[in-house]
């Protein structure tokens, strides 16, 4: 045996017994529990059945739930696709998921009945969109881990304008309403129900599709002026200082806002603009709900409240 194995077999007798040595004072190594592994990182699924979504009457949604405790409810994003959308394509929208996930909150995507929206004035005749969106609400409540008090509705275009009806017809049964690109559509309304809500409306000044004054469509529908829209919502002349220029529009996804200013009650009423056209940004509806809605409250405290619509 040359000098130069025996030395590399002593090197290799003392690493054994080195080891040998750990092993009587620590003991073998436990098997890891496999609980005690750190998840591994699962894309969102959709908790409604694969065919037909969550079938409630009239329609159906699908929704995407967050990671929370056992016996907690998290909050939610009801979103309104635009029109020729679907709920489908809402819950394939990455960055709509990813704000849900990074608010640590429920994705609730509305399913437009034939792609549309049948609210008052528009093209659709489909159903009472009215008595859909409360049988979905009341659905969620009663099958998933979701607080109905912290709802925010938000949608883009005719989403956008299906979210403005809700938030007129059906202010209470939201926490608030963050309508993109989308607004009243004439005949406008008389009046809103109360009490006022929380709302942020965000829209681009180079808007041709749907512009901030509203333009009318061959088929003889028109859809209504952004600033008319926010006087319905919050009469008496408080919007006056969302009309004024006060600052230029930023460029999207950026956005200059202002707040309306004397109205009643506490409710947040802003507009909010940007120098593009007809786009939506998953940043604005994360920012509207970082900024209306409410605190969560104890978990006993917390729970469905089945009201239709």
């Amino acid at each position: 045996m040359s000098a130069r194995d025996l030395a590399a077999g002593q090197r290799l007798a003392r690493w054994i017994a080195a080891l040998a040595t750990s092993l009587v004072l620590t003991g073998p190594a436990p098997a890891q529990n496999p609980t005690d592994r750190k998840p591994a990182n699962r894309k969102p699924a959709d908790s409604c059945p694969t065919e037909g979504g969550c079938l409630v009457d009239g329609g159906s949604y699908r929704i995407i739930l967050p990671q929370v405790p056992a016996g907690q409810r998290s909050g939610a994003i009801l979103y309104f696709h635009g029109y020729q959308g679907s709920a489908d394509e809402t819950i394939a929208d990455q960055g709509l998921v990813g704000v849900a996930q990074n608010l640590g909150v429920a994705l609730i995507a509305a399913d437009g009945m034939a792609r549309t929206w049948s609210y008052p004035g528009s093209p659709g005749h489909n159903r009472d969109e009215f008595a859909y969106v409360g049988h979905v609400l009341d659905d969620v409540a009663r099958r998933f881990p979701v607080d109905p008090g912290r709802i925010l509705a938000s949608g883009f275009s005719q989403g956008g304008s299906m979210v403005w009806y809700l938030a007129c017809r059906m202010p209470t049964r939201f926490a608030g309403f963050a309508p993109i690109a989308g607004a009243f559509w004439e005949p406008l309304p008389s009046g809103c129900a109360g009490p006022r809500p929380n709302l942020i409306h965000v829209h681009g000044v180079s808007d041709t599709t749907v512009p901030l004054a509203g333009r009318s469509l061959r088929s003889g529908y028109k859809q209504g002026d952004v600033f008319k829209s926010l006087a319905i919502l919050a009469p008496g002349g408080c919007t006056a200082s969302l009309v004024a220029e006060t600052q230029a529009p930023a460029d999207p996804p950026e956005l200059s806002c202002r707040l309306a200013s004397g109205c009643a009650g506490p409710a947040r009423l802003e507009l909010c603009l940007h120098t593009g056209g007809h786009i939506a940004s998953a940043g604005w509806v994360e920012r509207a709900w970082r900024l209306i809605m409410p605190p969560e409250v104890p978990l006993g405290r917390t729970g469905a409240r089945l009201t239709f619509p």
